[in-house]
């Protein structure tokens, strides 16, 4: 699994790491401090995981239009009229259906983007994209297959992550709650 970069010097953590159930063992002896470091651990993480799931999306929309392009029987646009239709084709899936959660951050560190970015280069080459018109309907299709299969693991990871970063902050919550830990603590 992707290691996903680091955030203001915090180390880097890896989805592996967080998903292992030693990641959420003793949380109720950890430290307040300890806690929010995971939890911002995680935030990390789902920043670089959201990041990558828009990256596939979008060469999926790219790739989607192309085939369904073909389906019609319409010639290749010239680069000019391509540019022009890109806001349509990318912005059919600019939100998804259901409450989603809002990220702190919209992208990853600088060099978590590079490593994201490989992952889906090495299924769709960005610059592949300028000719998909060139390339044969079968090629076209196993790389669609791909990047959806790459879209579905990482939505997978996503919802697994979204459940580590629940248990972490039920127990702040929790802590509130209990008046172990206060509110007054934060403004002082």
């Amino acid at each position: 699994m992707p290691t996903c970069g680091t955030l203001g010097g915090m180390p880097e953590l890896n989805l592996v790491e967080v998903f292992d159930p030693a990641y959420l063992a003793g949380l109720q002896q950890l430290s307040l401090e300890d806690l929010r470091s995971k939890r911002d651990v995680c935030a990390e993480l789902e920043t670089g995981l959201s990041y990558l799931r828009r990256l596939a999306q979008a060469r999926i929309d790219l790739l989607t239009a192309e085939t369904e392009r073909r389906d019609l029987g319409l010639s290749a646009p010239k680069p000019d009229a391509l540019v022009g239709q890109l806001p349509q084709i990318l912005g059919e899936h600019a939100r998804p259906g259901g409450p989603g959660r809002l990220p702190a951050l919209l992208a990853p560190a600088e060099g978590a983007q590079d490593r994201l970015a490989a992952r889906v280069d090495r299924i769709c080459p960005s610059e592949q994209l300028g000719y998909l018109a060139d390339l044969a309907s079968t090629q076209l299709e196993e790389l669609l297959a791909g990047l959806v299969s790459l879209e579905r693991d990482v939505s997978d990871e996503r919802r697994a992550l979204h459940a580590v970063q629940d248990r972490i902050q039920e127990e702040i919550v929790r802590r509130y709650k209990s008046g172990e830990a206060s509110v007054d603590a934060l403004l002082a």
